[in-house]
């Protein structure tokens, strides 16, 4: 379930990363990502293809067990692109009701508002080729029909007593033009509000501050733009970094 995909250097204290999967259930986006200073992991999940349902809440807190088998005390930072951005948000709720494991940040990478109310097609992560291996699209599609399920019964979380982690969106630039996939554009719904939605609709201050980075919601890790991701995400590691060292002080 837990790959690494970084280390850290040697005599860093850098805080770990963790990133959740797209609503492909995979994690291949990460690999393009480049040095970051710090050990990064990506948890991926192969039920995501199935046809067995899972809450993302049910899903969450599997993934909260994972990491905290391997971190069981200390300070994490979690994150993800899209459904992973919302993934992370409700581990970092989890977590908040652990009282050995703080996560100092949540960074979503553009992951708008989950407003599918009057979605019948929601596109994957990586629009799907109807002329790939028919078993390889029916796993994509199985994919994103779990997405949908969980995101039409999802409510965002609200942190009440305790404190909401630092939190931060990266917002993809330009927009999605498909001509031969229409359906790909309902991912910009948002993409004229700051926090691509999450202001006006959650009820309650969600995100902390927004970054720009380059490319359009499906294209943001293309060679072309992943440097903007990865130079956004470590900078955001640092500044976090170096707030969690001035707490211990």
């Amino acid at each position: 379930m837990i790959r690494q995909l970084q280390k850290r250097p040697v005599g860093s204290g850098a805080i770990p990363l963790f990133l959740f999967h797209d609503a492909s259930g995979t994690i291949s986006s990460y690999y393009t990502l480049g040095p970051m200073g710090r050990d990064v992991y990506a948890i991926a999940d192969k039920r995501m293809e199935s046809d067995v349902y899972e809450s993302l809440q049910e899903k969450s807190r599997r993934y909260y067990a994972a990491i905290k088998a391997l971190v069981p005390e200390g300070r994490i930072l979690v994150g993800g692109w899209s459904l992973g951005g919302m993934i992370a948000l409700q581990v970092a709720w989890i977590f908040s009701r652990d009282p050995r494991v703080n996560v100092d940040g949540v960074i979503m990478v553009d992951s708008p508002y989950p407003d599918y109310r009057h979605v019948v097609y929601l596109a994957p992560e990586s629009p799907i080729c109807e002329d790939g291996p028919a078993p390889a699209v029916n796993k994509l599609k199985n994919s994103i029909v779990q997405s949908v399920n969980m995101l039409h019964k999802w409510q965002p979380p609200v942190w009440r007593r305790q404190r909401q982690p630092y939190t931060v969106m990266l917002c993809a630039t330009e927009r999605v033009i498909s001509e031969e996939h229409p359906a790909l554009s309902f991912i910009d719904q948002f993409r004229d509000s700051p926090t691509l939605g999450w202001e006006e609709r959650a009820g309650s201050v969600v995100i902390d501050k927004r970054y720009s980075i380059q490319g359009h919601h499906f294209n943001i890790f293309d060679p072309r733009n992943v440097a903007s991701v990865t130079d956004t995400i470590a900078t955001i590691g640092s500044d976090i970094d170096m707030l969690a060292y001035d707490d211990e002080e």
